[in-house]
C-alpha cells in the first residue's frame, strides 16, 4: 500500500509540473487484485489467426543452418563469442571496404545469450544478436583509437577482431598492437562496429570523432546468419579460440 501511495503522489507532482493550470484537489485510490476474474473466453478466430502466425515463426526460427564444434559465452576481457563476433565483423570489413579494415570492434553485452554446442538454429542467433544493431564502417585517426583502447583497459577489455593485440595493466594500456605495429597516432585506420557503438555509447565516446560514419544499414545479426549458412556450405562448424588478444596483467 505504501508503494502505491507514493506511485499515486509522484504521478500528482509530474502533473503539477507539466501545467500550472491544473490542480489536484481530490485523490483517492484503490487495490484491485488481478486474478482469473478478468479473463474472458478464448476468442476463436483470433487464437486461430495467432496461432497461424506462430506456427510459421517457429518454423523459421527452428531452421538449422549450422553446428557449432563448442559452447560460446560471452564475458571480458575475451571470450569465444566475443572473439568470433569480432572477428566475422572484421572480415565483413575485409570484403567490403576498398582496402579492407584495420580492426572489428564489438562490445560484450551486443550478446544477449549464449551460442550452444552443437546444432545451431536461426532462433539461437536471433537471441544472441537480439538488438536491429547495424554495421558501421568508421574511420578514425590513430589518436582517437589511442583512445578507444584507453577505454578497453578502464573496463577491463571488450571484442576485438584477432589482429589486434592489447595488453592491460592496472587498468591502462600496457601495449597495443595492430597487425603487430604500433599505432600510428596520425594514420587514419577503418574500424568495423556497430552504429550504437559508432555513436559513443558504451565507453566509446573516442568514435563521435570519427572522420568517417557509414552506417550500411546492414544488421549484424544478418551478417552473422549469413557467416554461418557460408560455414555450412563449406562443410565447416563454427568455431572460435581463445587466443590472447586481450591479456590483463596485474
Amino acid at each position: 500500500m505504501r508503494l502505491k501511495t507514493i506511485w499515486i503522489a509522484w504521478m500528482a507532482i509530474l502533473l503539477l509540473a507539466c501545467n500550472q493550470q491544473y490542480r489536484i484537489v481530490e485523490m483517492s485510490g484503490t487495490l484491485v487484485e488481478m486474478n482469473s476474474s478478468f479473463d474472458t473466453p478464448s476468442h476463436g478466430e483470433v487464437g486461430a489467426l495467432v496461432q497461424s502466425y506462430k506456427t510459421e515463426l517457429d518454423r523459421e526460427m527452428n531452421e538449422v543452418i549450422g553446428r557449432s564444434a563448442r559452447f560460446m559465452d560471452y564475458k571480458r576481457p575475451e571470450s569465444l563469442l566475443t572473439n568470433l563476433t569480432s572477428d566475422v565483423m572484421k572480415a565483413y570489413g575485409d570484403e567490403h571496404l576498398p582496402g579492407g579494415a584495420d580492426i572489428g570492434v564489438m562490445n560484450v553485452h551486443g550478446h544477449r545469450a549464449t551460442l550452444p554446442e552443437g546444432t545451431v538454429t536461426i532462433g539461437n542467433l536471433y537471441e544472441i544478436y537480439s538488438f536491429d544493431n547495424t554495421i558501421t564502417f568508421l574511420e578514425l585517426k590513430g589518436s582517437d583509437l589511442e583512445k578507444m583502447f584507453d577505454a578497453y583497459a578502464r573496463i577491463g577489455g571488450a571484442g576485438i577482431s584477432s589482429n589486434v593485440k592489447l595488453i592491460i595493466g592496472g587498468r591502462k594500456v600496457k601495449s597495443v598492437t595492430i597487425d603487430g605495429q604500433p599505432i600510428d597516432k596520425n594514420k587514419i585506420y577503418h574500424i568495423v562496429t556497430l552504429d550504437y557503438l559508432a555513436e559513443g555509447n558504451d565507453n566509446m565516446s573516442a568514435f563521435r570523432d570519427a572522420v568517417a560514419n557509414v552506417n550500411t544499414g546492414i544488421t549484424l545479426r544478418d551478417v552473422m546468419i549469413d557467416w554461418v549458412k557460408e560455414q555450412t556450405r563449406r562443410g565447416d562448424e563454427i568455431e572460435s579460440v581463445l587466443d590472447g588478444r586481450i591479456v590483463v596483467k596485474n
